[in-house]
C-alpha cells in the first residue's frame, strides 16, 4: 500500500533516535519535482536536536532545519511529490524505495553491515558535507596515496581529496545510481589513469550505496593497471578490475550502466562518449581533457568574420575550440536521447579544464530542435566533429547530417 512505505519512511525519520540521513531524488517519468535531490539529517542547533532539510537543484542547495512537528509537515509535503527513489539510513538499517512507471512502491529493507556502518553526525557547521569525511579516511585513500598510514590527509594531496568529493557529488547529483536496479551494477571507467576516482567511484557504489558492483577501469598503460590491480587486491575489492585496451577496442561482457570518461585527452573522451550511447549506458559523465581533433579543422581554414578578434589571439582561439567541441557533444548526446548538461567540475585554480558534461539517459532520441541546433552550429563553423564520425549512421538516421 502507497500509505504504508509513507509511514515506514516517515516513522523511521521522525521516531528512530538512530536516524542518520534520508536523501529523496530523481522523478518518474513525464513529472516533475522541484529539486535534483534532498537531502534530510540530524543536527544540534542550539541544543537542541532538529531535521536539516537541504534542497539541492542544478545551481545551489538551501537548507532549512525543523523541528519535530514542523519535520513532519515537510515529510509530508515531499512525500506527496513524484521522486521516484528513497533512501533512508539508520545505524541499524537501510530501507531503500523505488517507485515504478506506475507509481507503485517496491520496498527494500536490508541491515546495515560493519562496513557500511556510520555514526550519527550532529555538527550544525560542517566545513563539507563530504561523501568522504575529511575526518575519517576510508582505507583505500591510503592505498592509492592520498592519505598517510596514520589516516591523515597528505599535504600535496588536499586538492585532490577535494576533488574527489566534489566529483562524487556530482554523480550523486544525477540521481541515477539511486535508481539503478540492477544487480550487480555495471561501470567502466575510460581512461582510469592514476585511477584514484575510480577507486572512489568503487567505493561510492558498494560501500556507500551498498550495491553489488563490478567496475573495469581501461587504460593503455599496462605497468599502470598491474598496480591498481594489486591495490584492488590488497583492498579485498575482487569486483573492481583493469584492462589494457583501447576505449573504442574495449569489449564488455555485459554493457556498462555508467561510463566514465575523466581528463580521457583529445578524441579518447569522443570514444568513450560513443561507446556509451552504443552500449545505451544510462549514466555518461566525461570531464573532457585537450581537445586537438576540433582545433585543427578550425586552424586550417578561414575563421567566420566575427569571430576574427577571438581566433587572433592564440589562448583565446584554443578556449573557443574547447567550447565548441563541448557544445557539439552535448548536442549530439541530447540527439541520441540523453538528458544533458555542462558543469563546472573543480575550481579555475587547480585545472583550466574544469566541465563536466552528465548524460542520462530517458529522453527521446531525435529531438529536432537539438538536430537543427547541431545543423545550425556546423554550418556555421564548417567542421565536423569526430564524435559524429564515431556514432556514423546510428547517429546520422536522425536527420543531423
Amino acid at each position: 500500500m502507497v500509505s504504508d512505505y509513507k509511514d515506514l519512511v516517515k516513522a523511521s525519520i521522525l521516531e528512530q533516535e538512530d536516524f542518520v540521513r534520508a536523501t529523496f531524488s530523481g522523478h518518474l517519468t513525464g513529472q516533475l519535482v522541484p529539486w535534483i535531490r534532498v537531502v534530510i539529517r540530524p543536527i544540534l542547533l542550539r541544543n537542541q536536536r532538529v531535521l536539516q532539510f537541504s534542497y539541492f537543484d542544478s545551481r545551489k542547495d538551501t537548507s532549512k532545519n525543523y523541528s519535530n512537528a514542523e519535520a513532519g509537515e515537510k515529510l509530508d509535503e515531499l512525500l506527496a511529490l513524484p521522486f521516484k527513489n528513497i533512501h533512508v539510513a539508520t545505524t541499524s538499517r537501510i530501507i531503500q524505495v523505488n517507485m515504478t512507471k506506475k507509481g507503485s512502491a517496491i520496498v527494500h529493507e536490508s541491515k546495515v553491515s560493519k562496513e557500511q556502518k556510520k555514526p550519527i553526525e550532529l555538527e550544525h557547521n560542517r566545513e563539507k558535507d563530504w561523501i568522504l569525511p575529511a575526518n575519517k579516511p576510508e582505507p583505500f585513500l591510503q592505498a592509492v596515496g592520498i592519505v598517510t598510514r596514520e589516516g591523515k590527509i597528505k599535504a600535496d594531496m588536499q586538492s585532490k581529496f577535494r576533488q574527489i568529493n566534489e566529483y562524487l557529488r556530482l554523480v550523486d547529483q544525477t540521481g541515477v545510481p539511486r535508481e539503478l536496479d540492477a544487480t550487480p551494477v555495471h561501470l567502466v571507467d575510460c581512461g582510469c589513469g592514476n585511477a584514484y576516482l575510480t577507486f572512489a567511484t568503487y567505493y561510492y557504489f558498494t560501500k556507500v550505496l551498498g550495491l553489488e558492483t563490478k567496475m573495469a577501469g581501461i587504460d593503455v598503460q599496462s605497468d599502470l593497471l598491474e598496480k591498481h590491480t594489486a591495490k584492488a587486491q590488497s583492498l579485498g575489492w575482487s569486483n573492481l578490475t583493469f584492462d589494457a585496451t583501447r576505449i573504442i577496442d574495449f569489449k564488455p561482457t555485459t554493457a556498462p550502466h555508467v561510463v566514465l570518461a575523466l581528463h580521457a585527452c583529445d578524441t579518447a573522451t569522443d570514444e568513450a562518449i560513443a561507446q556509451g550511447i552504443n552500449w545505451r549506458s544510462k549514466l555518461i559523465v566525461t570531464a573532457p581533457c585537450c581537445h586537438h581533433e576540433l582545433q585543427k579543422q578550425l586552424h586550417n581554414q578561414s575563421c567566420p568574420v566575427p569571430f576574427g578578434p577571438v581566433a587572433r589571439h592564440g589562448i583565446l582561439g584554443e578556449r573557443l575550440g574547447d567550447i565548441l567541441t563541448d557544445a557539439f557533444r552535448a548536442l549530439i548526446l541530447r540527439i541520441m536521447g540523453y538528458r544533458t548538461d555542462v558543469v563546472q567540475f573543480v575550481s579555475a585554480e587547480h585545472t583550466a579544464k574544469n566541465l563536466m558534461i552528465r548524460a542520462v539517459s530517458g529522453l527521446r532520441a531525435g529531438d529536432p530542435r537539438s538536430v537543427q541546433e547541431y545543423s545550425q552550429l556546423k554550418d556555421y563553423w564548417h567542421v565536423t566533429p569526430y564524435l559524429e564520425h564515431l556514432l556514423g549512421e546510428a547517429f546520422t538516421k536522425y536527420g543531423a547530417e
